[in-house]
């Protein structure tokens, strides 16, 4: 790989990022976050500044194959960093600054916050806060100023973090449709990386263009994505949800991140309605975002045809009805299939958003759910873990051996729908599959090392935890369930579960790439 060459990519991501933190920025401003505003300002300031010196070491060379590779992988790592300075300069340890800020990028939405103020908002712990970088630099400012703020008073740094709360929520909606596709979309001039960034950066085997310029199918995924924001944002709004509520809920749901600004997630609004639109999106978002596209344009019925589409929604019927009937869920038919729904929805998709505690329902009800976390969302959508298209192939090829072990001389193709799978897919997807499961065995392992003489880390915890940060699900079970965080983690263990975070945003291949030698030879 040429080092000059990638830095100058990367550069560029930094800029790009440098100018994204200025909205959550802008947000903290509005509601008079002197901390809030000095953290994103700080940070917008130090990305920057370290894009234009990386820039000033790159060439102008045009990128080949490894340095799409390089910056996919890499380039999510670096997001992440800066992303997580404003946690740090606002209280929080560089590590569980570290973690949520993966946890958002990759739309994963495990947590480290354990604190919510008197309205349920996320809020991090006084006592860090009053020690952080950000409030000596407030009471630094204010002490110049003569006590009086140029922001509009009413909250205080131990009151609201709602400029955080939005880059939470942001960052997710940022990674759903992938930070490096927006930048595909963007900047010109990626020649042969542009290729290789959207075939890296879109999930599932099928990584085909929807038209003949990457750059231009970038912009189509993109333009979907956003309208299908606003959809959500504006029917949130209808439902009575507050403004700054609709749209990080609709960031964290098309995302399929589950980041909410409420500590009690989903639940805090109990409404049925508000409940219902954010199942509509969740499951839209779980979707090929192609076939969306194809829909809104040339195809109304593309969608409805789709073989994996339609395996996702038989899983999505079959596992609401064994959870209604054998859930052990408290209620009358309309609730039990309510919260079904919803959280069968939530976690398939990978999203991670509750309406109740399913760590209290029975082992077939979180035995399901469990298996729908590591199955996963379709390819093409903003969903994590295996997608629903792999399992598919993977039923099909056993049966195709199967078969032809009764008819050794049957020549017997694998089809989804009329069209037939070429080895060539067929192959990476099996080695994608056994990747994923060593990864996560070993992962696991590793956890429970390091959790060794922690009492909270049972069987069920660490399995789930690791399960669910490798599929970008959200909460799991046990101590990591919905009413818990991921706070009282070894930091050790922390750090193996960012980056079992990353390299499942990564769909594994990606991070493996980067371990060979041979990608770092010129």
């Amino acid at each position: 790989m040429k080092i000059r060459i990638f830095l100058r990519l990367f550069a560029s991501l930094l800029k790009l990022l440098a100018v994204l933190l200025l909205v959550p920025g802008g947000v903290a401003a509005y509601y008079g976050e002197t901390g809030g505003v000095i953290s994103f300002a700080l940070t917008s300031l130090l990305t920057l500044a370290s894009g234009i010196l990386l820039g000033r070491l790159s060439s102008d060379e045009e990128p080949g194959l490894k340095e799409g590779f390089a910056l996919v992988g890499l380039g999510w790592l670096g997001a992440a960093f800066f992303g997580a300075l404003p946690y740090y300069f606002l209280g929080t340890s560089m590590i569980d600054g570290l973690f949520e800020s993966m946890s958002a990028f990759t739309t994963t939405g495990s947590s480290i916050l354990t604190e919510y103020n008197s309205e349920g908002y996320w809020i991090i712990n006084a006592t860090l806060a009053d020690s952080s970088l950000a409030h000596h630099l407030e009471l630094g400012i204010k002490s110049i100023a003569g006590n009086v703020t140029i922001f509009r008073p009413g909250f205080g740094m131990d009151e609201t973090y709602m400029g955080l709360l939005f880059w939470r929520s942001f960052a997710q909606w940022l990674g759903g449709m992938g930070i490096i596709l927006l930048f595909v979309a963007i900047l010109p001039r990626l020649g042969v990386a542009g290729r290789q960034l959207y075939r890296a950066e879109v999930p599932g085997p099928d990584k085909d263009a929807l038209t003949p310029r990457i750059r231009q199918t970038a912009r189509v995924l993109w333009l979907v994505y956003i309208l299908m924001t606003v959809a959500e944002i504006v029917l949130l709004c209808l439902a009575g949800m507050p403004l700054f509520d609709s749209m990080c809920n609709t960031f964290a749901s098309m995302a399929t991140g589950g980041f909410s600004p409420q500590g009690s997630s989903i639940a805090a609004y109990r409404s049925w309605i508000v409940d219902a639109i954010i199942t509509i999106f969740m499951f839209l978002a779980g979707a090929n975002f192609a076939l969306h596209y194809k829909m809104l344009t040339t195809d109304r019925k593309a969608l409805f045809r789709d073989p994996e589409f339609k395996f996702y929604t038989l899983i999505v019927l079959a596992s609401t009805t064994i959870i209604v009937l054998w859930g052990g869920l408290e209620g009358d038919i309309l609730r039990k299939i309510q919260l079904a729904g919803f959280q069968v929805v939530s976690i398939m998709t990978t999203t991670g958003f509750a309406t109740a505690d399913f760590d209290q329902w029975t082992t077939a009800a979180k035995f399901i759910l469990l298996l729908l976390m590591i199955i996963g969302a379709c390819a093409g959508s903003t969903g994590g873990a295996i997608k629903v298209v792999r399992i598919l192939l993977i039923l099909k090829s056993g049966y195709r051996e199967l078969f032809h072990a009764l008819h050794p001389k049957a020549v017997i193709p694998v089809k989804l729908g009329a069209i037939s799978v070429r080895d060539e897919i067929l192959r990476p997807s099996n080695i994608f599959v056994a990747s994923y499961l060593i990864i996560f065995a070993v992962a696991s392992l590793l956890l429970a090392i390091i959790s060794y003489d922690d009492p909270r880390m049972d069987i069920e915890t660490m399995l789930s935890a690791v399960a669910t940060t490798l599929g970008n699900a959200g909460p799991g079970f046990g101590h990591v369930g919905p009413m818990y965080s991921f706070a009282d983690i070894h930091p050790a263990g922390k750090m193996l579960l960012f980056f079992c975070m990353w390299i499942g945003r990564l769909e594994v291949v990606t991070a493996l790439v980067l371990l060979l030698p041979e990608f770092w030879k010129k």
